[in-house]
C-alpha cells in the first residue's frame, strides 16, 4: 500500500540528485464567501503556502472578494463564465465545446475576464480554468487573442504552450472521488497520484519542469479531504527537496 514513507523517499531521491519537487495548488469551483472557503483560507494561512482559487465569474460576489483580498498568496484563475454544459447530447460536459458560436464564446470570456478584475484587481491572473477541465482546441487557439497567457487543465501538459504565449500549468492529482462516492478518493489514491507524477517527471517521461498540481474542491470536501491536504503539505513543505510555488510566478513570471 502506498504510505507517506513512499512519499518522502521519492522526495528523497530528488535530493539525491540536487533537483527541487516543485508543487502549486488550485482550487475550483470558487463563487462566494462561505464556510466552506473560510476553512480553505485558514488552512492555507497555517500551512503558509500560495494557493490559485478559479472563480466563476457570473457566480462571485463582492463578499468573496473582500475575503480573499484580505489574505496574502491568494491568486484568482477565471473558471470559465457561468459553469454552464454546453455540450451537445451524449458528450462530456463541457462549457467550451466545439459547437459553441464564437461570437457567444468570446463575449462570454471577456465578460468574466472584466467581472473578476473589477473584483480583485491584479489578484485575478488572465489564466482560463474551463469547467471540467475540458475546452474544444479550437477555441484554446482563440485565448491569446483575448487576452490571456495561460491556461490549466488536468494531466501532465505535452507542451509548455499551448498557443503561442499561452503558458499551461496543468493539475494532478485530483483527491475527490467523483464517479462514486464524491469524497476522499482515499490515501492510496491521492498519494499514488502524487508520486507517480513525481517519478515520472524525475525520469523525464513527462515534462519534468511543469509543478506538480494538487487540485482540490473546498465545496465537497469531507474531514478526510481537508486532513489529507493538511497533511501531504505539512510534510513536502518542511522536505528541504520541495518547493510549493504561486500560480503568479508560474503563469505571469516564468
Amino acid at each position: 500500500m502506498t504510505a507517506w514513507i513512499d512519499l518522502m523517499e521519492e522526495l528523497d531521491a530528488w535530493r539525491a540528485m540536487d533537483r527541487t519537487a516543485t508543487f502549486w495548488w488550485r482550487d475550483d469551483d470558487s463563487v462566494d464567501k462561505d464556510p466552506a472557503i473560510d476553512s480553505l483560507l485558514v488552512l492555507r494561512r497555517r500551512l503558509k503556502v500560495p494557493i490559485a482559487v478559479s472563480a466563476v465569474p457570473t457566480l462571485t460576489d463582492s463578499l468573496f472578494a473582500e475575503t480573499v483580498l484580505a489574505e496574502s498568496d491568494v491568486w484568482v484563475l477565471q473558471h470559465g463564465y457561468a459553469h454552464h454544459d454546453h455540450a451537445s447530447a451524449g458528450e462530456k460536459k463541457c462549457e467550451f465545446g466545439g459547437n459553441r458560436a464564437k461570437q457567444a464564446l468570446c463575449e462570454e470570456l471577456d465578460a468574466g475576464a472584466q467581472l473578476l478584475g473589477d473584483l480583485f484587481g491584479m489578484r485575478s491572473l488572465p489564466v482560463l480554468v474551463p469547467p471540467w477541465n475540458r475546452i474544444h482546441e479550437d477555441w484554446i487557439r482563440e485565448l491569446p487573442g483575448l487576452g490571456y497567457g495561460g491556461l490549466s487543465l488536468f494531466e501532465p501538459r505535452s507542451a509548455v504552450y499551448a498557443a503561442p504565449g499561452l503558458r499551461v500549468v496543468n493539475t494532478h492529482v485530483d483527491i475527490i472521488d467523483w464517479r462514486r462516492s464524491r469524497g476522499f478518493v482515499g490515501p492510496k489514491s491521492a498519494l499514488g497520484q502524487v508520486i507517480s507524477h513525481l517519478q515520472k517527471r524525475r525520469h523525464h517521461t513527462v515534462d519534468a519542469d511543469e509543478p506538480t498540481g494538487l487540485l482540490t474542491h473546498h465545496l465537497v470536501h469531507d474531514v478526510h479531504c481537508w486532513d489529507f491536504v493538511e497533511e501531504l503539505i505539512g510534510r513536502t513543505a518542511t522536505h528541504p527537496a520541495a518547493r510549493w510555488l504561486n500560480a503568479a510566478h508560474l503563469f505571469v513570471c516564468e
